[in-house]
């Protein structure tokens, strides 16, 4: 299980560069188109560029996977597999997404250490890996994929995400899942359960229906609001905080303005039953007025997704209560700083954390 979701995060960690591109430009190309008398063929050209890096997403996730299972071989298996899993080839068959890129990265991974393991003349030993594994497993993983995984994961994938859009498109049960995203980026701020949640976004950012970027926007409170509120927070009650988080304020502030949520582990580090469920309190908040009003945005990373911002009033207000409601229940449940009593600081906690981006 560990080894799935160590491969699960490597992931998502490498394809968080091509999202962030992708958005950024699809955000300033919109922007500019907005604004614009007249249609500017570059601009359109480039947008369009973005959108296909949107569509590799799925395989450079399940290429990067399957690299953290079966090392270098198991790349070029993993993006085919990932490729067909959002490209079906097979007419009658479903896009199996984000499912369907995961089960890519495992399959392509675990066969490659397999064949890795076969037996063949010596002379052929030194074209193993060139060639053998990567078009064995790379014809292996077309046919599962085009097939039954596309046929039976794709019509999940279907299901899911019809049932995703009918959710997000009642307000009275929207919020719970903008609720939810967001209290899950605020939890473990840049770890493992907030990688899922935003791995869930990049599963539904080019559904024709949208649904990819209201989601986008409901998570934006779970990853600005932790890192603004510990820093607020610290300069209003400093008898709460030690000198030193005092000090990290304005960088924590800025950071979260940015959307680096990461820049609060070293208060969580403290205090982490105060800070954290704080935090997740606001950003929970947050996340449900984003998704109650339906607000979308293509923008990625703190205020960059206010240009693109659907409703920008709601969006900067969804913030600015979750952070509210973060600051003022640290103010009102951390305990005053003993100054007697030697803090311990971020490198010397015991707990390991591990944050790759």
């Amino acid at each position: 299980m560990k080894k799935f979701q160590q491969a699960l995060m490597t992931g998502v960690s490498y394809m968080l560069p091509l999202i962030v591109f992708s958005g950024m430009t699809i955000a300033l190309t919109g922007m500019i188109a907005q604004s614009a008398s007249a249609e500017i063929p570059a601009v359109t050209t480039l947008n369009g560029f973005a959108w296909t890096m949107i569509n590799l997403v799925p395989a450079v996730f399940a290429a990067y996977m399957a690299y953290a299972i079966g090392d270098k071989a198991a790349i070029i298996p993993g993006f085919i597999g990932g490729y067909v899993a959002a490209h079906p080839p097979v007419e009658g068959t479903s896009a199996s997404g984000f499912l369907g890129a995961i089960l890519a990265g495992l399959i392509a991974g675990y066969a490659v250490i397999y064949m890795r393991k076969l037996k063949v003349p010596d002379f052929l030993e030194s074209i193993k890996k060139t060639l053998f594994i990567p078009v064995l497993v790379g014809g292996l993983l077309y046919l599962l994929m085009a097939y039954p995984v596309a046929l039976i994961v794709g019509a999940l994938n279907d299901f899911i995400i019809d049932n995703l859009i009918a959710l997000s498109q009642a307000p009275q049960y929207a919020f719970i899942l903008g609720a939810i995203l967001s209290a899950m980026c605020a939890f473990d701020m840049g770890g493992p359960i907030g990688k899922i949640a935003i791995t869930f976004v990049f599963a539904v950012w080019n559904d024709p229906s949208g649904l990819g970027f209201v989601v986008n926007a409901a998570v934006f409170p779970g990853i600005m609001v932790p890192a603004l509120s510990v820093g607020i927070a610290s300069l209003i009650a400093r008898n709460k905080f030690t000198k030193s988080e005092i000090e990290m304020a304005p960088a924590s502030i800025l950071s979260g303005l940015v959307g680096i949520t990461e820049s609060t582990l070293p208060y969580a580090f403290r205090d982490p039953i105060r800070v954290i469920g704080a935090n997740m309190l606001g950003a929970s908040i947050g996340g449900a007025i984003m998704m109650g009003f339906g607000v979308s945005t293509a923008g990625v990373s703190g205020v960059f997704g206010m240009p693109m911002a659907s409703n920008l009033g709601i969006f900067i207000a969804a913030i600015a209560i979750g952070t509210g409601i973060s600051v003022a229940t640290q103010v009102l449940v951390k305990k005053p700083v003993d100054e007697t009593i030697p803090t311990v600081e971020a490198g010397e906690d015991e707990l390991d954390f591990e944050i790759t981006l």
